[in-house]
């Protein structure tokens, strides 16, 4: 009677293993970088979000101001994705790029090379990125194009700067010019500007104000969407070669056109920072005085032509309102006879977060070193240790030598590095000499004694080529994967590595591009990349390229889980058992669902049988810290022939005997719930 049962519950159906979608595991560092070397223009780079997916036409103009660039490229990536690239045509002076649609951040990466013209040593150039719907590529999107400047540094740095660009008119009309002197470090000697349209001059005395008298000069132009020539001379005070300026020309509707701040001198270029929300900011500079005082030493905080926030002396500003967006950060230091010691933090007030921190070594005049200082403050007097360790990746470095001090001292070391201090700041002082032919790495570890010391310092240094370093945060224990790619703009990188390090410990790196796994507990990690762009003129294909830029993504995320499932058998008797198989990685808990013996909690690996009384689909589910993944399997039930007349009847009694064998799966050990389950399964083959 067990088989008139069977095949009363029985309908056929083949067994077809079905994987679904892993969610993607938390992403902790997701982020593109365009990167070129220290002799070269920095790059220009322009981002917009797309709510909506929409096909765009980029097109990238050389205005040919003061002269055509000797290259000129652009790149495009949508998230940490490269989805095309161009080069200028030297004919046309254009380059245009379809750009597939999609929803998400769009960053616009220009890089060029431009040309030198007599008298001056130094190139600068200026160009304009249409971005415009691909149905229509001459009807740019205003909030998503951009033009720019692209400037070489001065071979010879001096107190004179000049600023030769253009900038693309939107309607003809009156328009707003307000150019201001930011006296940082000191007030400037001469500040002045001119708007050109080809050889005509629009508007050639534009004059200057200040911070706190601002002055705004209308100047007409006859004509929309036609590029005009921006010219501005400034000249430094004479005791301090360096200066700052803003300049914001905004159109009849109070639309910004142009708005930037630029460097004059030896100031450096800003340190760029994302402001993720309008928010107020505390910044603070200090000068450690070792091993001696800074001659002079300032901090500047400006979003886009507007001054936001100085220091030129050691000391502390709280709330400084910032709009959400990119702020930029200006740093200035000069050494007297002997090197100096700054640090910049940039915070949020009211999360606390940092935006940016540094500590630099200022060394005279005419010297250059391996000189790197880095600052902790120690929460208590008391016995600390100094770790200095080369990573000995890519290179292993010649030499590398260390010094503490605190309040200009500097302190003893035991030969393990042990040295006692007061509660403050202390600042570590690294001598590296990098290899002969190549770049390495080094980290620096403070930390407390005893046998369970707390890390106060974990910071590593790239000495030699171009570095970076991303400070994670993990905040569960688990699986993560680092991913390094060369996305090859405009070539591969010569050189291209990332190390993953906590305290003085290397846990993993990768060189060229790759991915490796690490187990990671909650606390602070360090991201140390270090590169050599390509210095060839032309790409691997043959076709000219700008040397010495590389574009490359970063990312770690938590490993989202894998799951492997599978059933004995596609289909069994109605009644009967098939035996599961299960194994997953990177989950720390699974679930199971889709039959009366098979559902809860599982084990994360392991084996077990399960009665089938009708077509089933099982389901697994196993879950981590990168998110959760399943698996199905479907098993069918089929018929078979009674071995007993009139059909119909059923054995109720075995089903109780079933009923009572699957209560037992949850109450009694599981090999005697098994055992019953092969009982009645013999049973009702007899």
């Amino acid at each position: 009677m067990s088989r008139t049962l069977m095949k009363f519950l029985a309908a056929a159906i083949a067994l077809t293993p079905s994987l679904l979608q892993a969610q993607q595991g938390a992403v902790l560092l997701d982020q593109v970088n365009l990167v070129g070397l220290p002799t070269v223009a920095q790059p220009s780079q322009f981002s917009f979000t797309a709510a909506t997916a929409q096909a765009l036409t980029v097109t990238l103009t050389d205005f040919q101001v003061p002269a055509a660039f000797t290259s000129l490229q652009v790149a495009v990536t949508v998230g940490n994705t490269l989805v095309g690239s161009a080069s200028v045509n030297p004919s046309t002076h254009t380059a245009t790029l379809p750009v597939p649609a999609a929803a998400g951040n769009y960053t616009l990466n220009v890089i060029g090379t431009p040309a030198i013209v007599a008298p001056s040593t130094q190139g600068s150039g200026s160009f304009g990125v249409c971005v415009a719907p691909a149905s229509n590529a001459t009807s740019c999107i205003a909030a998503d194009s951009f033009s720019g400047n692209i400037q070489t540094p001065a071979t010879t740095p001096t107190g004179t700067s000049t600023l030769n660009t253009a900038f693309t008119s939107t309607v003809a009309g009156t328009y707003m010019v307000t150019l201001t002197d930011d006296a940082f470090p000191a007030a400037l000697q001469i500040l002045s500007a001119g708007i050109f349209q080809g050889a005509t001059p629009i508007q050639t005395s534009i004059p200057s104000g200040t911070t706190t008298m601002p002055v705004t000069t209308p100047v007409t132009l006859p004509a929309a969407n036609t590029n005009y020539q921006l010219l501005v001379a400034a000249v430094a005070n004479v005791s301090v070669p360096a200066g700052l300026y803003g300049v914001k020309i905004t159109d009849p509707n109070g639309n910004p056109v142009f708005n930037s701040t630029q460097p004059v001198g030896i100031l450096p270029a800003a340190t760029i920072v994302d402001n993720t929300s309008t928010q107020g900011l505390n910044l603070t500079l200090t000068d450690f005085a070792y091993p001696a005082a800074l001659a002079g030493v300032g901090v500047a905080i400006t979003e886009g032509s507007t001054s936001l926030a100085q220091l030129t002396a050691q000391g502390s500003l709280s709330n400084v309102m910032a709009p959400a967006g990119s702020i930029s950060i200006w740093q200035y230091g000069l050494a007297g006879a002997q090197p100096g010691v700054y640090s910049v933090n940039l915070s949020s007030t009211t999360a606390g977060t940092g935006l940016y921190s540094a500590t630099k070594v200022v060394n005279p005049a005419g010297v250059t070193g391996q000189s790197y200082a880095f600052a902790v403050n120690l929460p208590s007097a008391g016995t600390y240790t100094l770790i200095t360790n080369d990573f000995q990746f890519p290179l292993a470095l010649q030499s590398i030598s260390a010094t503490v001090a605190q309040n200009g001292a500097v302190l003893t070391q035991s030969s393990a590095g042990s040295f006692t201090a007061a509660a403050g700041y202390v600042v570590v002082v690294v001598d590296a000499v990098p290899p002969q032919n190549g770049n390495g790495i080094f980290g620096v570890t403070v930390e407390t004694s005893g046998s369970t010391p707390q890390i106060l310092l974990d910071q590593t240094q790239a000495v030699g080529g171009v570095f970076s370093t991303n400070s994670v945060t993990v905040p569960t224990s688990g699986s993560y994967a680092v991913t390094l790619t060369d996305l090859a703009f405009p070539a591969a990188f010569d050189n291209l590595a990332v190390v993953l390090s906590s305290g003085s410990q290397v846990l993993g790196k990768i060189y060229g591009s790759g991915t490796f796994s690490v187990a990671a507990t909650p606390g602070p990690y360090v991201l140390t990349f270090v590169a050599t762009p390509n210095s060839a003129a032309t790409n691997s294909q043959g076709a000219a390229i700008t040397p010495n830029y590389g574009l490359y993504s970063i990312a770690m995320a938590t490993s989202a889980p894998t799951v492997t499932f599978s059933a004995s058998a596609a289909s069994v008797p109605a009644g009967q058992t098939v035996e599961l198989t299960w194994s997953s990685t990177n989950a720390t808990s699974c679930t199971a669902g889709g039959a009366s013996g098979w559902t809860g909690s599982e084990m994360t690996s392991g084996s077990t049988a399960v009665i089938i009384n009708a077509n089933v689909t099982l389901t697994l589910t196993c879950t981590g810290a990168g998110g959760s993944a399943s698996q199905s399997v479907m098993v069918a039930t089929t018929a078979a022939t009674s071995s007993r007349g009139g059909g119909g009847a059923v054995d109720w009694w075995m089903l109780a005997v079933l009923g009572v064998c699957v209560g037992m799966r949850r109450t009694v050990a599981s090999r005697h719930w098994r055992r019953c389950i092969r009982l009645v399964d013999h049973a009702a083959k007899l």
